[in-house]
């Protein structure tokens, strides 16, 4: 099953953009499409979980490649349908736009099921130059063209960095298997095999937008579609979290390994700073950027606890974030095709203009920053039990902190919707009826599994327990 989804991608990305001129007046026909193709390997990799193996040995096969495929396949779905958000579609056709997006889940899933540095860093670069150009896929707004040449900029930047150490790791360990590097790094931590993983890490922390390595992310959020911001936010981070998973327990030597404590600290700084930049934020989608780097943050400190409860917490996580972030992206992008600024300004008196998005909306940002009975709170308690568990209590204490600063800038949004006046020429607002369905489906989405997980943490604890 993993290798039929990994050729349905690839050719169903390849089949979409040949046909994009042909559909230029129906993009909704391409979203259906793309819709059916990720339903397709959704549901394949539903069935994945019982492979055993690897296929043509670089790909393992198994529960932990199937959480990858259904959590970016399930991306890609909710991408496919929001692309119909705007009318007509986006301002260069949609085709292409759907190919990208498959061929950048197709890099996160061979990123996550790699056995050797190799398809990891192939798969890595694959998702990665998707989403530079989805950046700036619309050449007409001059700020997005910069974007995305910052972004495409730090982001080599970043792989060369990745690559050199991978370099560095083969040259001390004499393998680029995941098993060999392991052993190898058992025998044999030289400083030039600790540089070597520092690198790798470094390289990882630009795609995760860990706090010093986050400058791009801002500018990229700001400058590109609200949709392809929300794909942004979630399916590279989806693929580099759980890539770090299998790097950790595979290569890295696990708990013992000098990486988990480094994850810490970096995560840690995230959290702070992100949190404190966010604080000074009045474009919505900068201040989802700052928003991003704070929840990688919390996500690495789970991911460096090396541990089942560790990185169960991470993969609850990334379905939580999943669902939650793509549904406020949801609602920026009807929002901004109605010719609302993308700002908390802009948003002042949304709660009268429209109550129904204004309460959609209002479960989102409750759920980011964290509040009771939301997908959002049981990801951070999560985090939490698993510091707990670990006796980090440092980390704890910081994270519980950083967990109240939040609600700060997050209210600052709710206030605007529903305590400011709109605008004297403000009216009722109508905006799309896709995206106002799809809205209410992640609201209860969110709610499900804030009041029920239940329902989902048994089967992600099946796909992380043999990591460990």
């Amino acid at each position: 099953m993993t290798l039929a989804v990994i050729l349905i991608l690839a050719l169903g990305g390849l089949v979409l953009a040949l046909i994009a001129p042909n559909f230029d007046d129906r993009p909704g026909a391409l979203g259906a499409i793309s819709g059916t193709i990720f339903g397709a390997t959704l549901l394949l990799g539903l069935g994945a979980a019982g492979e055993t193996g690897t296929l043509y040995g670089a790909i393992q096969l198994g529960p932990t490649t199937a959480l990858a495929i259904v959590l970016l396949s399930l991306v890609g779905l909710l991408v496919a349908a929001g692309a119909t958000i705007r009318e007509g579609g986006f301002a260069l056709g949609s085709g292409e736009v759907h190919a990208l997006v498959m061929w950048g889940v197709l890099g996160g899933i061979l990123l996550v099921g790699s056995v050797h540095l190799l398809i990891f860093y192939l798969g890595l670069e694959l998702s990665a130059y998707s989403t530079y150009v989805l950046v700036g896929y619309n050449r007409e707004r001059r700020f997005g063209t910069e974007a995305a040449a910052k972004y495409m900029m730090l982001g080599a930047v970043g792989s060369a960095l990745l690559l050199f150490g991978m370099a560095l790791v083969y040259a001390e360990t004499g393998s680029i298997g995941y098993p060999g590097i392991s052993l190898g790094l058992a025998y044999n931590t030289t400083p030039l095999a600790l540089g070597g993983l520092a690198l790798m890490l470094v390289g990882l922390g630009f795609k995760l937008a860990w706090v010093p390595f986050h400058a791009w992310a801002p500018d990229a959020y700001q400058g590109s579609f609200p949709l392809m911001a929300g794909f942004l936010s979630v399916a590279p981070k989806t693929a580099v979290a759980l890539g770090l998973v299998v790097l950790l327990s595979r290569a890295f030597g696990g708990a013992s390994s000098p990486v988990a404590g480094w994850i810490t600290g970096l995560a840690l700084v995230s959290v702070v700073l992100g949190s404190l930049w966010a604080l000074l934020q009045t474009d919505l989608k900068r201040l989802l950027a700052y928003s991003t780097i704070v929840h990688m943050g919390f996500l690495g400190l789970a991911l460096a606890t090396v541990s089942l409860t560790g990185y169960v917490a991470v993969a609850y996580y990334l379905l939580a974030y999943i669902v939650t972030s793509l549904g406020l992206f949801f609602a920026l992008e009807a929002l901004e095709a109605r010719g609302v600024p993308s700002t908390i300004a802009g948003w002042k008196g949304l709660g009268r203009r429209n109550p129904l998005v204004g309460v959609l909306v209002a479960i989102f940002v409750l759920s980011l920053a964290g509040v009771p009975l939301l997908a959002g709170f049981l990801a951070k308690l999560y985090v939490f039990a698993a510091l707990a568990e670990a006796q980090a209590w440092t980390a704890l204490v910081v994270a519980v902190v950083m967990v109240v600063l939040g609600y700060y800038f997050y209210f600052r949004i709710l206030a605007a919707v529903f305590l400011e006046e709109p605008g004297e020429e403000a009216q009722a607002l109508e905006i799309s009826p896709t995206a106002l369905s799809l809205m209410v489906v992640l609201a209860v989405a969110v709610i499900a599994l804030g009041v029920w997980p239940q329902s989902v943490l048994g089967w992600l604890q099946q796909a992380v327990a043999g990591l460990l």
